[in-house]
């Protein structure tokens, strides 16, 4: 890389730019420029960034809800296919009551090991009632 470094002597104060501050007369702030400051500060229009106006709520929302529709319509033009179909068999065997006591139980003791991590809502339905 190649860095410029500025050199070590006098030569930057020769520069035109501080030739012409030299020149220019000195004004002294009034006694209320700092609260004209602020308040021209506060008075003036937030400027924001052109990305911002598509990350805002409203653009946002239009777009999940054209995304939505477009899904929606997607899905029901397709139907349903014989691929697609999945079929849920309840297998009520005797391994498989077991199997899901002994999952319920490990989530249960899993909970009181962890309590702050669980709703109300969440424990109730654990414990069954």
């Amino acid at each position: 890389m190649n860095h410029k470094t500025t050199p070590t002597d006098d030569s930057w104060e020769s520069d035109a730019v501080w030739k012409l501050l030299d020149q220019a007369p000195t004004v002294t702030p009034s006694a209320r420029f700092t609260d004209h400051t602020v308040r021209a500060a506060r008075l003036s229009d937030d400027c924001k960034p052109w990305w911002s106006r598509f990350l805002s709520p409203a653009p946002l929302a239009g777009l999940a809800t054209a995304t939505a529709a477009l899904a929606f319509a997607v899905i029901s033009l397709s139907g349903p296919s014989a691929t697609s179909q999945t079929r849920v068999t309840k297998v009520e065997s005797a391994q498989a009551v077991a199997i899901q006591d002994i999952a319920d139980a490990e989530t249960l003791s899993a909970a009181v090991d962890h309590m702050d991590k669980f709703s109300d809502n969440e424990l109730v339905s654990l414990i069954g009632f």
